[in-house]
């Protein structure tokens, strides 16, 4: 007898959850979607008046030529940790592209940093189909021991034109956050001689 009720209550509860999802869910998916669109229409822009020094590196790009983190001194970077499986990752790079395109000309460089466990060769792939207009790398090593062992993607540094991060960010970053951080580096004066 309390095995039967036990089965009532159990599908009471089904029957009430799967009506509540079904008349209230469009008001949840709103409701996220509405906090995505007010992260990017109500960014954060206080930056830190300086930061700890970004780690360099060199490896090898997409198109085999190398891309040495400190040859760009005197310039933005904002260095994207991310993944090819991360869809989170795969949603922000359009968005990165378009800032690419935007601030070309301003001295600022995108760079992606994969962390795919087959290196180039996801990433490779994944430029056939999604076009990028700014510099790739890989290595879940230069990630991991130079930005942080977490295995959280994506992660995103933005490093000022004197070489410090001056922002750090885990998980998706929308343009309208990142714009009026870019906005107010570029305008920095760079490196002393």
């Amino acid at each position: 007898m309390i095995a039967a009720a036990s089965n009532t209550d159990d599908r009471s509860f089904s029957h009430t959850l799967g009506r509540r999802l079904r008349r209230y869910g469009l008001w949840g998916a709103i409701l996220i979607g509405g906090i995505f669109l007010w992260q990017d229409l109500r960014p954060e822009t206080d930056l830190p008046e300086s930061g700890p020094r970004a780690p360099d590196f060199t490896l090898t790009r997409l198109n085999g030529e190398s891309f040495h983190l400190s040859e760009h001194r005197g310039e933005v970077v904002v260095l994207n940790v991310w993944a090819t499986w991360c869809a989170p990752c795969r949603d922000e790079i359009p968005g990165f592209v378009q800032l690419q395109r935007e601030f070309r000309d301003r001295d600022v460089q995108f760079v992606g940093l994969s962390v795919d466990e087959s290196g180039m060769a996801a990433v490779r792939r994944f430029a056939q189909e999604q076009p990028l207009n700014y510099p790739q790398v890989a290595s879940q090593r230069v990630a991991s021991r130079k930005y942080g062992t977490t295995t959280t993607v994506p992660r995103t540094f933005v490093i000022d034109k004197r070489g410090r991060i001056r922002y750090t960010h885990s998980g998706l970053l929308l343009p309208g956050r990142l714009q009026p951080m870019l906005e107010t580096l570029v305008a920095e004066p760079g490196p002393a001689g």
